[in-house]
């Protein structure tokens, strides 16, 4: 949603949305050390592990220093009232953005095992 529309709702889905991605990746980390061995390696549970604790520590600066910003706009110049703030917030919320991109390319090789057959028939009556 357009950050300088309605910046509330603009908020509260990012909240969501971020929320929502944390709960998410760290839930399925948690699926993917129960499915060692036979699906990845240790190693790999490590990482998404890893990945998971990163986006949930970069999620809370995240709110604390969003929640710091006492105005809503795009183009800020180092200096300005709240630019701190807006910056260390931005930083945290491209961590866990980038988080969830590296936590989905772990799949790749787990997804390499997987084939997917479809088969069509037609009857006529």
């Amino acid at each position: 949603f357009q950050e300088l529309a309605v910046p509330s709702v603009h908020d509260i889905g990012a909240l969501v949305a971020f929320g929502s991605g944390v709960v998410y990746i760290t839930l399925q980390s948690i699926m993917s050390y129960k499915s060692c061995p036979r699906w990845n390696s240790y190693f790999v549970c490590h990482i998404r592990m890893a990945i998971s604790a990163i986006s949930c520590i970069a999620f809370i600066p995240m709110i604390v220093f969003a929640s710091q910003v006492s105005m809503t706009k795009i183009d800020w110049t180092p200096g300005e009232k709240d630019y701190t703030y807006h910056f260390m917030s931005a930083i945290c919320e491209w961590t866990v953005a980038f988080g969830f991109i590296f936590f989905f390319l772990t799949f790749i090789r787990d997804f390499q095992r997987f084939s997917l057959r479809i088969s069509t028939e037609i009857h006529e009556d």
